[in-house]
């Protein structure tokens, strides 16, 4: 597949495989994003949301976070809640709700998760803030095209999906 070996093989013969990474120490190369996934802001500031999200969901709050800002003024983020916890939560609380949006939409879970963004702001650059978050109203889903086989993000079908809540974020302006 000569076209296909041109089209990942640089001149110099390395091997072109799509993965933005850091060298660290001086003696490996950290894997940190990919080259597809890097968002460029209106601003030009090269920014990789895979760290952000990662961030986000080392919360147990917190099952996925997609974050959104390319050709964007800010950057702004679409969050899952995790069912599981966040149930239990509110059961404790005694905060009642019969759905996965139910529960998403009551102010008592998006402060919480307000302040996990919070925190994960006061940890980057202003530029690399989000400012601005909606909460999903279902879980994502493989059979709605949301989720790899593999359970990854993808992240174009999610802005696809969920285009009425970016264009609500963004007040329909790119």
């Amino acid at each position: 597949m000569p076209d296909s070996t041109r089209a990942v093989l640089a001149e110099d013969g390395w091997l072109r495989t799509g993965d933005v990474g850091e060298w660290v120490e001086g003696t490996h190369l950290k894997i940190t994003d990919r080259m597809k996934d890097i968002i460029i802001t209106a601003g030009g500031k090269n920014i990789s949301p895979s760290m952000l999200e990662n961030d986000l969901k080392a919360s147990p709050y917190i099952k996925e976070a997609i974050v959104i800002g390319d050709g964007r003024k800010f950057l702004s983020a679409l969050i899952g809640i995790e069912l599981d916890t966040v149930g239990e939560w509110a059961q404790r609380k005694q905060l009642g709700y019969s759905t996965y949006r139910d529960l998403s939409e009551k102010p008592e879970v998006i402060a919480p998760v307000a302040d996990i963004v919070k925190d994960v702001n006061s940890r980057v650059a202003q530029v690399e803030q989000i400012k601005e978050f909606r909460l999903l109203p279902k879980e994502l889903d493989h059979e709605d095209g949301e989720l790899t086989a593999t359970q990854k993000v993808k992240r174009s079908a999610i802005t696809k999906v969920f285009a009425t809540t970016v264009d609500d974020i963004y007040g329909g302006a790119r």
